[in-house]
């Protein structure tokens, strides 16, 4: 046998697409887009989380009306209501918790004697002692007033 060598035998190239700019371009017939939808009306406001957690503390209320809801009272009815009713022209013209907290802190040192303690707003957990007869807790709308003697 003779040492010829053979020449190695190459696949053919595989067919590459064409670039994209040699390309012929394709008609597509125009597609009819169908109509734009159009918002719900304003009243019908889809709610995501963010709306849900504000609106949790949005005060749409009427800035006269205070709702009092008073979750625990150990103390004379009188100083009860005196309680409410110094509290609740603060709240109604939404002064800061810091105010509230200070005019009732001093109004009732003032009347009953010191010393009171006077916590306000809107989310706080407490454990506390407190003199007999001398505690209330209540809401005013969405603002929470804790108020004790020591």
């Amino acid at each position: 046998m003779a040492d010829t060598e053979t020449p190695p035998v190459e696949a053919p190239p595989a067919p590459a697409d064409p670039p994209a700019e040699d390309k012929p371009a394709e008609e597509k017939p125009a597609e009819e887009k169908p109509p734009e939808k159009k918002p719900p009306p304003a009243e019908k406001e889809s709610k995501g989380p963010l709306d849900y957690i504000a609106g949790l503390f949005k005060d749409d209320s009427d800035p006269g009306d205070v709702k009092v809801n008073i979750k625990q009272c150990e103390m004379p009815d009188d100083m009860k209501d005196h309680a409410v009713a110094t509290a609740k022209p603060l709240v109604a013209e939404k002064k800061p918790h810091k105010d509230i907290a200070s005019a009732l802190k001093k109004e009732f040192d003032g009347k009953y004697e010191p010393t009171f303690i006077c916590i306000v707003g809107t989310d706080f957990g407490s454990s506390i002692t407190h003199t007999k007869d001398c505690f209330i807790y209540m809401y005013m709308n969405k603002t929470a007033i804790m108020l004790f003697k020591v």
